[in-house]
């Protein structure tokens, strides 16, 4: 009953929090100033109190986390109305949320500044209907981990002293992301010495920035340096992928793996069926560049991305056929070997059809996400009398864990999803 009646007293006063930005009193509304100017009571953080000190209202700092100093809001709003000084929007990552759960919503009057991650977009020219924001700031970084893997763009990030663009650089790195990504970093928005810069992940990781600041992540093309490309286990990051689902390839730990299970040779005739982005046939007729490599892709999209990523890697010995596989698989030249990377419901009549075609002696590698795929091959080619052989793949990356000083920072394990590979000899005779 006592809690009640507090409640009902304190609602004859009202708290204004007050969003402000680095351009101090210039930045606010006409209002918010009104409210500054006739207010008898100004609080928050002393960097804020030092922006209004010409307000003839009392000023009393706060310090810390709202848990400490909300019950200092709660006495004071007994005896009178307040202002409350906060950053940005108080509602948009910042301590709004925290003083709903204290405090009687219909109390609280919101007078919000731009926010740092409005500014931040507004100044680099970029749309952000569709963007996704995160904040860093004082939490962990899973929440950019997730949409680093889900290859979003753009990403706003609300950065502080620990995730610094150093070492979201340096995340993005260890990562090995299918895609790549420049650093926008904007410094001290709104203030005269306001700085935006834009570099890549190893100048980022090399460079400090004035605190604070907000990131912006932007995913670009990637042209790769063909001088340089591997023979064997090209980048992830080099392959064009699919816009809405951009980690939908063979991953590199797994391609090398597939290939080496493959047992290839120069002069042979090789299938990739479900080719996705073409990453297994490229890699394929690099290596053997005598070779006949079919890349069977149902969707248009597929058989455009294969083509571009042949085209980004100057190989002339992939055959791009689109179409559904079984159908499309009929009159093809019989194969010496095949790699399946996918199937779905017409996996039985896609592994008939390459039993049948595939030459006496040849191998098939399949590379299976799900167990009842998995089960469905292994059934099959049991049946056939084929011997067969299966290889889980458990692979995890390592990563840096950001620590707070004097630790040192820490590797940790990024796990990829586990993959099956199943692979059989057709029997010469």
């Amino acid at each position: 009953m006592a809690g009640a009646l507090a409640v009902q007293e304190s609602s004859l006063h009202q708290l204004y929090v007050i969003g402000m930005g680095l351009d101090g009193v210039a930045g606010l509304s006409d209002m918010a100033r009104s409210h500054l100017m006739t207010a008898t009571c100004i609080v928050g953080h002393p960097s804020y109190l030092s922006l209004v000190a010409h307000c003839p209202a009392e000023q009393i700092p706060l310090t810390g986390a709202v848990q400490d100093w909300v019950e200092v809001l709660r006495q004071q709003l007994q005896e009178r109305s307040l202002v409350l000084l906060a950053s940005g929007d108080p509602l948009y990552f910042g301590m709004g949320r925290l003083l709903m759960e204290y405090l009687d919503r219909q109390q609280v009057v919101f007078l919000p500044h731009v926010s740092s991650v409005q500014l931040a977009f507004n100044r680099l020219g970029i749309p952000w209907q569709s963007a996704t924001v995160v904040s860093v700031h004082g939490r962990s970084a899973d929440h950019l981990d997730r949409a680093l893997r889900q290859s979003k763009t753009p990403i706003a990030l609300l950065t502080d002293g620990d995730h610094t663009p150093a070492a979201i650089a340096q995340l993005i790195a260890d990562l090995r992301l299918p895609v790549s990504y420049r650093l926008h970093v904007c410094s001290r928005l709104g203030a005269p010495d306001e700085a935006i810069a834009t570099c890549s992940l190893d100048e980022a990781m090399q460079r400090e920035f004035p605190m604070p600041n907000v990131v912006v992540l932007e995913r670009q093309a990637k042209s790769p340096d063909l001088a340089t490309t591997p023979l064997l286990g090209i980048a992830d990051g080099d392959f064009y992928t699919f816009e809405d689902q951009p980690g939908l390839l063979t991953k590199q730990e797994v391609r090398v793996l597939a290939i080496a299970l493959l047992q290839i040779r120069p002069g042979l005739t090789i299938w990739d069926v479900g080719a996705g982005t073409g990453s297994v046939s490229i890699e394929l007729a690099r290596l053997l560049p005598d070779a006949r490599v079919l890349a069977i892709e149902k969707t248009a999209a597929g058989v455009a991305l294969i083509q571009a990523n042949c085209d980004r890697f100057g190989v002339a010995n992939v055959t791009v056929v689109g179409g559904s596989a079984p159908a499309a698989l009929h009159d093809l030249p019989c194969p010496d070997r095949i790699f399946i990377g996918g199937g779905g419901a017409q996996l039985p009549e896609i592994l008939t059809v390459c039993g049948d075609r595939l030459q006496p002696g040849g191998r098939l590698v399949a590379s299976f996400a799900t167990l009842e795929a998995c089960a469905i091959a292994q059934h099959t080619l049991s049946q056939w009398q084929w011997p067969v052989q299966l290889t889980q793949v458990n692979i995890a990356r390592s990563t840096t864990l950001k620590t707070r000083p004097p630790a040192p920072d820490a590797t940790r394990w990024l796990p990829l999803n586990p993959v099956t590979l199943v692979y059989s000899d057709k029997p010469s005779q």
